[in-house]
């Protein structure tokens, strides 16, 4: 495939607004003759199938216009001039000699190239695509709806997301988006059919979804982010609309060696490490907060085009085969000799060393904190690539509505701005697999704590058992970072603090905290105020679903009881008159409890006084006639997260002896709510969750 990259520097002087930029903060906006296509070729497209691909270019001095200079794509495909994204559906097969540019005001770069398209059938998707290429606009707290459609497909279909705005749901099923948006922001979703009825094929896009603050019009006019180089001075700013008064900016996931100027949106220094970073950026007025996932990528050194060709790939869906014609890839470009790696994957998930590519069947439900690596083993060059790979439900959805078996108990950030004089502590609440043999072992296990960019490492063999349960240590790292940890497994708990710490985070903004704990992954989104103290649940950006306790007892068939304290805050939790609810609980196969509840309870609604969001309260009015399987009592309060959940009438003898991982469901409407919870018979018929380990 033919391809020549070109480098035209613009004759007279800068832009008004990067010669202002310059004036006035004494940034050089211009990163010298470095500006350049990243990209140098584009994957072949097929008539039957959806074409997603984006220009990158590199070493940018303002925003970036993306156009064609000469010929013409293959026909059926468009170009967004502002992200440089290629979408559609190619409509004739051959061979499209095309130049695409790329101006940031100061320079244009050209990329000379050629695409292809093959016939429907020669290595194409699935017959079916998206008709939507754009989702209307939201606002924080009204009510959104909007369904996916599609052309051609055979169905039935599933349909899949990932980084819909908090609040909002997608119906796995139908295809319909709804809620009540609950957080302001620019949202890149990642959304995915899978085709039933041709062999679980599956097609993949990415749609933004912008949601404005509830009384403004607050809102990122930054559709994406610069790149650069390791090595190579990078600049790249933020821009906003509609801002009320000053906007500080502020941002998590920003490549090694980058900082962003709180008071300018300006991003300046030299990128250290290669790879392809997800970039969280928040800017807030007087009146809130808005936020933005982007990417951003960082090439080896300036003349190498070894990048992930990465824009996303479909949720998996537990028990579908994660195949399909051409195959699910996360590669690199840019080199011949590749090798590929990734830590995370969950079980049943494989990444192909040689080729790239994602396959297998899982039947773990989760959302699996993943970090993949390709390496150029003739030049030596490593690109790193950190992302969430989610597994859905047989139903599909909306990957934010997949629970993090994770609770923030508590947390507090002191920053500071100086090196060495901020402070973290937290305390989560976890659920594991704690059965014998499969607990967290200090010995041989590494558990790492994360928020934002800061991340504490424990290395296998640095904590200190005090008991079978109880496991402590504390560090002083090479920054001078005293940090201090403890590890209470009965509790299902986790305490960290730390001091001299540097932990470059900026607040107020939505951070990205990450537990993994015995080789399991946890990961939640969270909003943290400019006090710098996380607030339950208003914070919580994704689903979080805990059981904090639970105590079985076993007297015979029909005489059994069980009762439970369970944690849930889900941005979109909703619930009304008539709307199913139902509690599930299991022993392996062996189904302990099954019910559908809502008949029994009482609903109020309420406001919260943080987030203004509707709050609800469950409570177990009506008294259970049931002679066998009683919800004696179940009461929730969705402001705080707590549920007491108290059943009797139960036969519990299929429970084995000695310990077991119990399912516990909860289902309202269209939502399903699962965590495990290892239970310990610590003496005849009694059960609890604690234990010794």
């Amino acid at each position: 495939m033919r391809r020549t990259a070109r480098f035209i520097r613009r004759s007279g002087a800068l832009p008004a607004t990067l010669l202002l930029l310059v004036l006035f903060t004494g940034v050089v906006a211009a990163p010298g003759d470095n500006f350049r296509f990243l990209t140098d070729t584009l994957p072949e497209g097929t008539t039957n199938g959806e074409y997603v691909a984006t220009l990158i270019s590199a070493n940018a001095g303002g925003p970036v216009t993306f156009g064609i200079g000469a010929g013409a794509m293959p026909p059926g495909l468009s170009l967004d001039p502002a992200s440089g994204s290629i979408t559609g559906i190619p409509g004739e097969v051959g061979q499209f000699d095309v130049t695409f540019t790329a101006d940031d005001g100061l320079s244009v770069a050209e990329l000379e190239t050629t695409m292809k398209t093959n016939a429907a059938g020669g290595g194409g998707n699935s017959g079916a695509s998206f008709a939507n290429r754009d989702l209307p606009e939201g606002r924080v707290g009204e009510a959104y709806s909007v369904t996916l459609s599609i052309d051609n497909g055979v169905g039935p279909f599933l349909f899949g997301s990932a980084g819909l705005p908090p609040g909002l749901s997608l119906n796995g099923l139908t295809g319909e988006i709804s809620g009540s948006p609950t957080a302001a922001g620019t949202f890149t979703v990642a959304f995915s059919i899978t085709d039933r009825g041709e062999g679980d094929n599956k097609v993949t896009t990415n749609l933004p979804v912008r949601v404005l603050p509830a009384a403004s019009d607050f809102a990122f006019e930054t559709r994406m982010l610069n790149n650069g180089e390791v090595g190579t001075e990078f600049w790249d700013q933020w821009l906003v609309t509609g801002a009320a008064g000053t906007v500080t900016y502020y941002a998590t996931g920003l490549p090694p060696g980058l900082t962003v100027d709180p008071a300018t949106g300006i991003v300046s220094g030299t990128p250290t490490v290669a790879g392809t970073f997800e970039v969280v950026v928040t800017a807030a007025d007087r009146d809130g907060s808005i936020s933005a996932n982007l990417y951003t990528w960082i090439a080896p050194n300036s003349t190498s085009h070894f990048y992930w060709d990465f824009f996303g790939v479909p949720p998996a869906i537990y028990g579908v085969r994660y195949e399909r014609t051409p195959p699910i890839l996360i590669p690199a470009k840019g080199a011949v000799n590749v090798t590929y790696s990734a830590v995370g994957l969950p079980s049943g998930i494989t990444y192909d060393a040689q080729t790239g590519e994602i396959r297998g069947t899982s039947l773990d439900v989760g959302i699996y904190p993943v970090s993949f690596r390709a390496l150029d083993q003739d030049s030596g060059e490593e690109l790193v690539l950190e992302m969430d790979f989610a597994v859905l439900p047989e139903t599909g959805g909306e990957a934010r509505d997949i629970a993090a078996n994770v609770w923030v108990a508590k947390q507090t950030l002191k920053t500071t701005g100086e090196p060495g004089r901020d402070k973290w502590k937290a305390t989560w609440v976890y659920n594991a697999d704690r059965r014998t043999g499969r607990t967290f072992d200090p010995a041989t296990d590494t558990l790492q704590l994360a928020v934002g960019s800061r991340i504490v490492q424990i290395d296998p063999g640095s904590l200190t058992r005090k008991s079978a349960a109880v496991m402590t240590g504390k560090f002083v790292d090479d920054d001078g970072c005293r940090v201090s940890v403890k590890v209470l497994a009965a509790k299902q708990t986790i305490k960290l603090s730390t001091s001299n710490d540097t932990l470059g985070i900026t607040v107020p903004g939505t951070l990205r905290s990450t537990v993994i704990i015995g080789g399991r992954g946890y990961r939640l989104d969270e909003f943290v105020g400019e006090s710098g103290k996380f607030v339950s649940t208003s914070g919580y950006r994704n689903t979080a679903f805990v059981c904090a306790d639970a105590k079985l007892k076993v007297k015979g068939p029909g005489l059994d009881s069980a009762k439970m304290k369970i944690m849930l805050a889900d941005p979109a939790f909703t619930i009304a008159e008539g709307v199913p609810m139902s509690i599930r609980l299991v022993s392996g196969a062996n189904v302990l409890f099954d019910k559908e509840v809502a008949p029994l309870l009482e609903i109020t609604t309420g406001t919260d006084p943080v987030s203004g969001a509707v709050t609800y309260t469950l409570k177990s009015s009506v008294k259970d006639e049931a002679e066998v399987d009683v919800l004696k009592k179940l009461k929730y309060t969705s402001v705080n997260g707590k549920m007491k959940l108290s059943l009797k009438g139960l036969d519990l003898s299929a429970l084995p002896t000695g310990e077991e991982h119990l399912g516990l469901t909860i289902t309202v409407g269209g939502k399903i709510y699962f965590t495990s919870v290892t239970v310990f018979e610590n003496k005849p018929g009694s059960w609890t969750t604690k234990s010794a380990r």
